[in-house]
């Protein structure tokens, strides 16, 4: 008798430790972090016939660049000047938003550039 009870016991027993447990009856919100200087970035990278600028929106929300203005531009095959975009950047991707190509490619080039960006939010 006292051998049943034993052997019921863990059948009973591991028969509760094979049953998951109930799920969760809600999932917790993903952690909301802000757009900023910090978390929305640009990055130039060399490409294979001039430099790629990239967006990294390490943020929660969705943005899209504007725009994208270069300036001081030396032999630049780009107009070097506000140049208007409508690129969206999802929250925690790296886009290309623009490539800089020289004029020549056997002179060296330079440029300074800076963007715009706005909130995705209803786009």
């Amino acid at each position: 008798m006292n051998r049943t009870v034993v052997v019921l016991a863990l059948a009973a027993l591991l028969n509760s430790c094979g049953t998951p447990a109930a799920a969760p009856s809600a999932v917790a919100p993903a952690r909301n972090i802000p757009v900023s200087e910090q978390t929305l970035v640009a990055e130039v990278d060399p490409s294979i016939d001039g430099q790629s600028i990239y967006v990294s929106n390490n943020s929660s929300v969705a943005v899209t660049v504007t725009g994208i203005r270069l300036s001081e531009c030396v032999n630049i095959g780009s107009p070097c000047t506000l140049i208007p975009l409508r690129i969206r950047v999802p929250a925690g991707s790296r886009i290309r938003i623009f490539v800089v190509r020289p004029a020549d490619g056997e002179r060296a080039y330079s440029y300074r550039y800076n963007w715009t960006w706005a909130s995705a939010a209803g786009q």
